[in-house]
């Protein structure tokens, strides 16, 4: 089916701009008359703000009749998203992207609830929260509201693991709930050879592969945060490395004879003192001149290397 690129007609020639805002060519929607633009679209790099202004946006007041036709013609969407980017600001400097089909397929949902859009629209919030990750939204149970002016609040969303989202059920207000799980997949460091415990890490030990982290035990960490630090255990070969699995090792140690610099760009002197305290860079430690036994305070500003305060 043919694409049409929307940032011929709504936007300046910065043609990678995102976020990018696409319709897939067959989407399922929830039985309700309204239609907005955050029921059928599927977001990438956006923020929150942007997921919460698209999901405001009137596609359809009265959706109705879709049932009968089955399908959505891009024309009719361009042309509400063309003065939305004339008329709201935030929108268009956003300067998104659009990916819609010429003709989108609607299927209503044998439920009052559709789950693959309520997939899609966590989705997108979460990608918003996140835009490295990768998610699996699966929805065990909807509700039946009592009537379709229904709205869903994400500010309760959990990111991982099993959730309950709740659905405000109209104008009483009635709170109702969506049950589901959400995997969470990261680009983590994996390791491509053994690593024994005491062993310093180096970057050319790791590499970076999508993680299930659903279950992760602690945060994730980039090459470079490992990259020096030693081995708090044996990592074998295909093991991701979580911060726990690291221990730093200290920049200073107590009674080690490390170089002290004064000074700034244009005049700097050093000297050797000695550290009366264990710290890591960025930490203050005490330090004493050997043959005044003055002591200072100095930030270790590199392993061995202390700049004086």
């Amino acid at each position: 089916m043919k694409v049409l690129l929307a940032l011929t007609l709504l936007m300046s020639t910065q043609a990678f701009a995102r976020p990018e805002i696409s319709i897939p060519a067959t989407v399922e929607i929830s039985q309700r008359p309204l239609l907005r633009l955050g029921d059928v679209a599927v977001v990438k790099g956006a923020n929150e703000s942007l997921v919460a202004q698209i999901e405001s946006i009137v596609i359809r007041e009265d959706a109705r009749e879709l049932l009968i036709s089955q399908k959505l013609e891009a024309k009719e969407v361009l042309t509400i998203l063309k003065n939305e980017m004339e008329n709201n600001e935030d929108f268009r400097n956003s300067k998104p992207a659009f990916r819609i089909p010429s003709v989108v397929k609607v299927e209503f949902a044998k439920s009052p609830v559709s789950r693959q859009e309520v997939e899609r629209k966590i989705t997108n919030y979460l990608t918003a929260r996140c835009a490295d990750c990768e998610y699996k939204i699966t929805i065990q149970s909807t509700p039946n509201p009592a009537n379709r002016a229904w709205d869903l609040d994400m500010s309760q969303l959990s990111t991982k693991g099993g959730f309950l989202l709740p659905v405000r059920d109209g104008d009483s207000r009635q709170i109702k709930w969506i049950s589901g799980t959400i995997r969470v997949s990261k680009l983590t460091p994996v390791t491509t050879k053994l690593i024994s415990q005491g062993e310093r890490v180096n970057s050319q030990d790791l590499q970076m592969q999508m993680v299930d982290v659903t279950f992760a035990k602690d945060s994730g960490l980039r090459i470079e945060d490992a990259n020096g630090q030693l081995a708090a255990r044996a990592l074998p070969v295909g093991t991701p490395v979580w911060a726990s699995d690291l221990k730093r090792e200290p920049a200073a140690k107590r009674g080690q004879i490390v170089k002290a610099i004064i000074g700034d760009d244009t005049f700097e002197v050093s000297v050797n003192v000695q550290a009366e305290d264990t710290g890591y860079i960025g930490d203050l430690i005490k330090v004493k001149n050997l043959e005044t036994q003055k002591v200072l305070s100095a930030i270790i500003a590199e392993k061995g290397v202390v700049k004086l305060q």
